[in-house]
């Protein structure tokens, strides 16, 4: 359905996603924003922003393909955008069988080795089906965007072609930060966010005790349990910090690290807002990275060397950021979500042809 308001293209987007969160559902994207100000809450707020009329679907109506159906016929949408392997599908099924609103396209958004996580979680059973699942979401959706240079070759050899966008940062030179956490050390190092298994958080953690002390590793976000045999006087876990204080944390790193063998992690494009040097595995994230020149990767998780080559050599610290800065662009997530309107709208205009 396309509305025209004062000659403005009006579109509806609405977002189905996998998440159990229980606002997700209920509330405004100011709302989504201010709980989430990346990924999918993000770009829908400045959708909004941009003319686009946005609805959200968690895993309350996603899960079931029938309630799924009567929320796509009540919010008539132009696009479906799929977040999180387990509903992928449902908007295409609900779409064949169950639809009276059948004029929308399925834009998958496709983040992350859905197979690979399975296999984490459980084991090769998982890692079977989530392999076959991921390729049924890539090759059934009407069109896929993708933000890991890894997936766009993976999505080529089964024939598809997706669409890259990358994650946005917004600049942070008017963030809101707090003084309440003082970090210690002749080098600090920061890692931010999710430490699942899969990420192999602890390849940095045991890094720490092959390093001198006044080298400290401080990380933010949930502790796992798994994690917690490392913790020592310079591998500290913050816990849960208010955005302020995560802020506050990450201005006070002398270098940032991002451990999962992936090139698409949020925390990549969070980090280079900052102009500090990043390490990151040696794996998918030479895709992203030069290594030794805008980023230093380490070989099978052995960060220890690389932490000290850093810690020993500021000059080295300065060019490996003036690298990053100078050739990796970092967008807003006002941009980024101009680049997903441009491309929903391209994908429009490839219908009406």
């Amino acid at each position: 359905m396309i509305q025209y308001t004062k000659n403005i293209l009006v579109k509806r987007i609405l977002y189905v996603s996998s998440t159990r969160r229980p606002w997700f559902e209920s509330q405004s994207c100011a709302e989504h924003f201010a709980n989430a100000p990346y990924s999918i809450d993000a770009i829908g707020y400045n959708l909004e922003k941009l003319g686009w009329t946005v609805g959200w679907c968690g895993w309350k109506s996603s899960k079931s393909p029938f309630v799924l159906a009567r929320r796509i016929d009540e919010f008539k949408p132009d696009i479906i955008y799929t977040y999180g392997s387990t509903v992928a599908l449902h908007p295409l099924f609900s779409r064949k069988f169950l639809c009276k609103h059948k004029a929308f396209k399925v834009v998958h958004g496709w983040d992350d080795h859905y197979g690979r996580i399975w296999g984490d979680l459980f084991g090769w059973p998982g890692k079977v089906f989530m392999d076959w699942m991921e390729k049924r979401i890539v090759k059934n959706s009407d069109a896929v965007v993708t933000l890991s240079y890894e997936l766009q070759k993976i999505g080529r050899r089964w024939g598809v072609e997706c669409k890259y966008i990358p994650n946005g940062a917004d600049p942070i030179e008017d963030l809101p930060r707090s003084d309440k956490v003082k970090l210690e050390g002749r080098f600090k190092i920061v890692y931010t966010g999710d430490k699942a298994k899969w990420k192999r958080t602890s390849d940095i953690c045991s890094a720490m005790g092959k390093l001198s002390k006044d080298i400290k590793l401080y990380l933010t976000g949930r502790t796992e349990a798994y994690l917690e045999k490392y913790a020592s006087d310079n591998c500290i876990f913050l816990g849960w910090l208010t955005k302020e204080e995560q802020y506050d944390v990450m201005s006070q790193a002398d270098a940032f690290i991002c451990t999962s063998d992936q090139d698409c992690n949020a925390k990549l494009q969070e980090y280079l807002r900052w102009k500090k040097p990043i390490l990151a595995y040696d794996g998918e994230a030479n895709n992203f990275f030069k290594n030794g020149e805008t980023a230093l990767l380490a070989k099978d998780g052995d960060y220890a060397p690389l932490i000290e080559k850093l810690a020993d050599d500021p000059a080295l610290c300065r060019r490996i950021a003036e690298n990053a800065a100078r050739e990796i662009p970092v967008y807003s997530w006002r941009e980024i979500a101009g680049q997903f309107d441009e491309y929903f709208r391209c994908q429009e205009s490839e219908n009406l042809a």
